[in-house]
């Protein structure tokens, strides 16, 4: 689909300063990581890249051994954009993640925030 741009990463930005973001739960599969806040839900089909208590991980496409779970009860702090391809959240703990995107035919990364009225919101990259 498209690139981040900085539209993204002032609606997170908005959600981490007005509710405390919390990950719910994180799910790991072959065709996909999703990580759910307490408001809103991030599903990855590209890298995700993450810093836990100071060792870097990465999930491309396949389950893996990485501590994912340590990410649980995680406050999110805020969002900035490395790379126009790479977004990352940095938590309170000072652990981390970065999600990244293509521009291809397909979604790289689906944002689901709550709905407004009868619409529901979407950002899709």
């Amino acid at each position: 689909m498209i690139l981040f741009n900085e539209n993204i990463v002032a609606l997170l930005n908005e959600y981490f300063s007005k509710n405390e973001e919390y990950v719910e739960s994180i799910q790991l599969a072959s065709y996909g990581f999703n990580i759910q806040f307490v408001g809103f839900n991030v599903q990855c089909n590209e890298r995700v890249l993450a810093s836990i208590g100071g060792e870097q991980y990465e999930w491309e496409d396949a389950p893996n051994s990485g501590p994912w779970g340590a990410l649980g009860r995680q406050l999110a702090k805020k969002a900035t954009l490395k790379t126009s391809s790479l977004l990352s959240i940095v938590f309170e703990s000072g652990d981390s993640i970065d999600i990244e995107t293509a521009e291809s035919q397909y979604e790289s990364v689906l944002f689901n925030f709550p709905p407004q009225g009868e619409s529901i919101v979407m950002e899709i990259f």
